[in-house]
């Protein structure tokens, strides 16, 4: 029985990252960037006052106060949107982002200003200034955001809001990325009920694995479809697996079927498709009988076990890794944390368990395992913040051994840390 470090070995060199491609900015989110990009103009593009109120010249207004003011008179306006002014030696009206015009170098916000006269259309022609300036005081200056070669984007980063309004920002539309995987997910098994307002019959359970699998894949932004439930039928699962690869999914995910049972049909199923099994089974709890293979056409496919966190287990550290692979991102690594509790184990396996992390008042990060570690038991998953990995060597942890600690999800540290 292959390790998890050889299994993942073999999951990992069986791929090769997707071809990147161009997309417009309205469809970037939640993709992986294909190349580093940087800065190509300025921003902002000019000088622009960070207030609405007055420009001026700040040796106009050196020792302004409220009890000694500086009068002066308002040549001219401009708003958001105009084009730069030439401007002269009295002040010069200004809304916020307006260009400010070049023969001034501070800008006074209207608050620290009394309008004193006004002409016909209520703009002000002459003020006294409260409060003494300096050079760039309320001045946006051209460039301080970004500048030309400043990093946007590192290859293999995944794009979100901040990095469109940066993109945005700059005009730049068309962004080289790598789309995710399109994933397929099949139910197998005749005790389960798809339909939610279907009353259960003795023997049946609603089938957990599809919904969580969909959810799981679309929280690392794969498309995603239900291809349904197979009832223990091997004439139907070709039937299945024939329409899905007519529809060029890059990765199929099953549930159920893989084990030693009678009823276990996957492995044989695949080999009637010509697909090529890489690997089944691997030393960990839960999830022994995962099964991974590579289909004709090049689509993979993971046979996952049947009992709901071993499912869990199957995506989060066999198919999370492949996909962030085909995306082209770097392997993920874990966070070091205390066990809060000791932890026995009595096989040499590597154990993945549902956990809960926290800070101490010294910031120091500890891990709880949390009690109901049975593969079929799904509430301690709403307690948990992210899973313990247990390694193979040692069969006894006592309380405070350091051990990995992953997130639900890469990317998902916010969680605890």
């Amino acid at each position: 029985m292959l390790s998890y470090h050889e299994t993942l070995d073999i999951i990992l060199n069986a791929a090769t990252p997707r071809a990147p491609q161009k997309m417009a900015l309205d469809h970037l989110t939640g993709l992986v960037a294909g190349e580093t990009l940087t800065a190509d103009a300025l921003v902002p593009p000019f000088d622009n006052s960070a207030m609405d109120g007055f420009a001026v010249h700040s040796d106009q207004i050196a020792g302004a106060t409220r009890t000694h003011p500086v009068v002066l008179t308002v040549d001219g306006s401009t708003m958001a949107g105009d084009r730069p002014a030439t401007g002269q030696r009295g002040a010069w009206e200004i809304m916020t982002g307006a260009p400010v015009p070049k023969a001034y170098d501070a800008v006074i916000r209207i608050e620290d200003s009394v309008i004193l006269e006004q002409d016909d259309a209520g703009r002000p022609t002459r003020i006294a200034i409260t409060v003494s300036g300096f050079p760039g005081k309320n001045i946006r200056k051209a460039g301080t955001d970004f500048a030309p070669g400043d990093r946007l984007l590192d290859k293999g980063m995944r794009i979100g809001p901040p990095q469109i309004m940066a993109l945005a920002a700059l005009g730049q539309d068309q962004v080289s990325v790598i789309p995710a995987p399109r994933a397929a997910v099949i139910s197998t098994g005749k005790e389960l009920v798809d339909d939610m307002d279907q009353p259960l019959k003795p023997g049946q359970i609603r089938n957990s694995n599809a919904p969580y699998l969909l959810a799981g894949l679309r929280a690392l932004d794969c498309p995603a479809v239900n291809a349904g439930t197979i009832f223990d039928d091997p004439e139907k699962f070709d039937q299945k697996i024939n329409a899905l690869r007519q529809q060029d999914f890059d990765l199929i995910l099953s549930s159920g079927a893989v084990s030693m049972g009678r009823h276990d049909f996957i492995p044989d199923g695949l080999r009637r498709q010509g697909a090529e099994i890489l690997c089944h089974k691997a030393a960990i709890r839960p999830g022994k009988p995962i099964l991974f293979a590579r289909l004709p056409d090049g689509a993979f496919y993971f046979g996952l076990p049947g009992n709901p966190i071993a499912a869990a287990v199957g995506l989060r550290f066999f198919a999370y890794p492949l996909i962030r692979k085909l995306r082209g991102q770097r392997p993920e690594t874990s966070v070091v944390a205390r066990l809060k509790n000791a932890f026995t184990k009595e096989s040499p396996f590597r154990f993945f368990q549902k956990a809960r992390c926290h800070h101490d008042s010294e910031g120091q990060l500890h891990v709880e395992v949390l009690p109901g570690q049975e593969s079929y038991k799904i509430s301690p998953l709403l307690q948990q913040n992210c899973w313990a990995v247990i390694p193979e060597t040692g069969l006894n942890l006592r309380a405070g051994h350091l051990v990995d600690v992953y997130p639900l999800f890469p990317g998902s540290e916010g969680g605890f840390l």
